[in-house]
């Protein structure tokens, strides 16, 4: 599961679609859902078969005629033969479509007649009811975890960026930095005192790649040249303890939580300290989680920018 959702759309009529703004309507769904819309068009066929093989996607729409040149029984039975079972949507708006999708029928593929006066309407309805569809079927405890996992490692990854180019320029601030994270990396184990005083011989940038230096320890940090630098912005305000309980906490939970349908909802559950806690997994949830990692994401690109301009 990504936090981006990617459509393929077939169409050498696509500028329809742009002009009806269809288009941008599905754009504005996902991000209503809190994805990151990726549609990609392509006019051709043959241009298509060769990304989609070669790409993931999670929805493809396409009109059944492309291009005039290849029907849309040849493009899925290509897409099929290269182990693609992505969803499909046909349509068409030649009078005998309908007759023409009963004898196609095949798993994931959805067809759609644009024949009548609501085609255009439907064909919205059909392609919002697919895009439901395909995140409830990645909105499973594993993908979610997974999910989180990976994006929080990105958020990890940015931050160790952030404060290495910080750490490379000789700034008034760069020692008391340096100073702040030896310290936090001593101070969480008595036994690892040692190895954090070794450390404190190596290159900057070196001290920062050290398992010792975690994930917590990296948002404390950059909490820490946030508040050093004096950088001035509603959003970064107590950004280690909002970051902690929006992402780490999260993060956490999921990494060790069991999951348990309960009267047909699936729960987590989650051990803490007071016992174990059901909590539901829901759509509702999922998109609070996705718009967490996309915030904090654009909020560390604001940390970037502010930490520059302060050099």
């Amino acid at each position: 599961m990504r936090l981006e959702y990617k459509i393929a759309w077939i169409d050498d009529d696509i500028e329809t679609y742009i002009d009806l703004g269809i288009k941008d309507e599905i754009t504005a769904y996902l991000e209503s859902l809190a994805f990151k819309p990726d549609i990609e068009c392509f006019e051709t066929s043959e241009v298509a078969e060769k990304k989609i093989t070669s790409k993931e996607y999670d929805l493809i729409l396409s009109d059944y005629n492309i291009d005039g040149s290849k029907s849309g029984k040849e493009l899925i039975d290509h897409i099929r033969e290269g182990e693609v079972f992505t969803e499909v949507l046909f349509y068409s708006a030649k009078p005998d479509f309908d007759n023409v999708a009963k004898s196609l029928y095949q798993d994931r593929v959805s067809y759609l007649s644009l024949v009548n006066d609501d085609g255009f309407r439907n064909f919205r309805q059909k392609v919002v009811w697919l895009i439901d569809l395909t995140i409830k079927k990645l909105q499973e405890l594993n993908s979610i975890r997974g999910l989180v996992m990976a994006e929080t490692s990105t958020l990890d990854n940015e931050i160790i960026d952030i404060l290495g180019s910080f750490l490379a320029k000789d700034s008034e601030h760069t020692e008391g930095l340096l100073v702040s994270i030896l310290k936090r990396i001593s101070d969480s184990c008595e036994a690892n005192s040692k190895k954090a005083e070794k450390l404190a011989k190596k290159l900057n940038s070196d001290i920062l790649e050290e398992r010792l230096f975690d994930s917590d320890k990296k948002a404390r940090s950059l909490n820490r040249l946030i508040e050093m630098l004096e950088i001035e912005d509603a959003e970064l305000q107590n950004f280690y303890s909002n970051y902690k309980k929006d992402v780490l906490d999260v993060r956490n939970d999921l990494a060790h939580a069991k999951s348990d349908v309960i009267d047909g909802v699936e729960y987590l559950i989650l051990s803490r300290k007071e016992g174990d806690q059901h909590v539901k997994l829901d759509q509702t949830e999922c998109i609070d989680i996705r718009k967490n990692l996309i915030k904090y994401s654009d909020i560390l690109q604001k940390v970037r920018q502010s930490v520059i301009s302060k050099e």
